[in-house]
């Protein structure tokens, strides 16, 4: 398990690396889609609110599929949602055990809010059950809702994390 976080976390810098990079281009036909994204994100346990963050640095990079990268304004909080599918429609969330396949998503939630997985990192969250709802599908813009649980493995609860997002995608 350790080892597939590592991947995770790999993979989570280099999107949020290259999105970042990406949004901060100037021209509008180089991304795609208009300039400024949003999203709203909610991480709730038990029904509480842990953490709640509007965000405009939100980016799709497209080309078959979606990878959507959502950062906090604060930098505390990344997400990167991973779409297999490039039309409008419901993508339910794969489990850690299950390999990302056509018609299926996958998050990666990254939060300062949740226990860290071990000592000087950020805590993690991976699904278990949920789904993304595309609304929106172009080569240009993507944008949707989702909803997603999962356990975090330091302290053995159940987080709950929804939200929107409208992305410009780079391709």
């Amino acid at each position: 398990m350790k080892n597939q976080q590592s991947v995770w976390f790999l993979a989570l810098t280099l999107l949020l690396g290259l999105a970042f990079s990406c949004d901060k281009k100037t021209d509008a036909a180089s991304q795609g889609g208009t300039a400024e994204g949003s999203a709203n994100v909610k991480l709730t346990q038990n029904g509480q609110v842990v953490t709640e963050f509007n965000a405009t640095q939100v980016v799709a990079i497209g080309g078959g599929d979606y990878a959507v990268t959502i950062a906090s304004p604060d930098q505390k909080h990344n997400l990167v949602l991973t779409i297999k599918g490039e039309s409008t429609g419901t993508y339910p969330f794969i489990t850690p055990s299950q390999v990302l396949s056509v018609s299926k998503a996958n998050f990666l939630y990254q939060s300062y809010a949740l226990p860290a997985a071990s000592a000087g990192t950020v805590g993690i969250l991976l699904p278990t059950t949920g789904e993304v709802v595309l609304k929106t599908a172009s080569k240009t813009r993507c944008s949707g809702t989702f909803t997603g649980t999962g356990k975090n493995n330091k302290d053995g609860k159940t987080y709950t994390l929804s939200g929107t997002f409208d992305a410009p995608v780079v391709n």
